[in-house]
């Protein structure tokens, strides 16, 4: 009997031991801002409450390529592939209602986001912070409204990201372009 505690023991401590320190890696990350997203030549982006759309490319210019270093974001939830109140993928947004209510930010300031788990969204545009490994690359995701479906071009990927809920940032970009104020600082 003492032999089996002992085995069973042993193999939970080597268990352990030998578990990769993903937390630690998370733990590590750089916090970030959406302007380290953009060229510094690039203007802030501004909310477009109007429905006037700007000629010739825009934000297609993606200024983060260090993927190696993790780092953390925060921005708004604009699910992409949900069930229920399960989110398996989603956009951050610097602004809530973009892309849905109103016209989508560059895609140098779009994140596509695809969480460990399912992130359970209790509002829409709730505000996350994702930590990960940033991928710079532009593609094209598309998501459904009420009123269709809608392609949007964005210039970040992070798999396997882990999301928590917001509750404050220092981000001015973030802070200036919510149009609801849900951010305390």
């Amino acid at each position: 009997m003492m032999k089996h505690r002992l085995f069973r023991l042993m193999f939970g401590v080597l268990a352990f031991a030998s578990a990769p320190p993903v937390s630690d890696a998370f733990a590590a990350a750089q916090p970030i801002f959406w302007s380290a997203l953009r060229p510094a030549e690039q203007t802030k982006a501004t909310m477009p409450l109007s429905g006037k759309t700007v000629s010739g490319p825009q934000g297609e210019t993606l200024a983060w390529h260090d993927e190696g270093q993790p780092v953390a974001l925060t921005g708004f939830v604009l699910p992409v592939d949900q069930d229920g109140d399960l989110v398996y993928e989603f956009m951050l947004v610097p602004w809530a209602g973009a892309c849905s209510h109103m016209p989508s930010p560059p895609p140098n300031q779009l994140v596509r986001v695809v969480p460990q788990e399912p992130l359970h969204l209790e509002r829409m545009y709730e505000p996350v912070t994702v930590t990960g490994s940033l991928r710079p690359g532009l593609d094209q995701a598309q998501f459904f409204m009420i009123d269709g479906v809608r392609v949007l071009a964005y210039g970040y990927s992070m798999s396997h990201a882990q999301v928590a809920k917001a509750t404050a940032t220092d981000d001015p970009d973030l802070l200036t372009l919510s149009p609801f104020g849900i951010l305390p600082r």
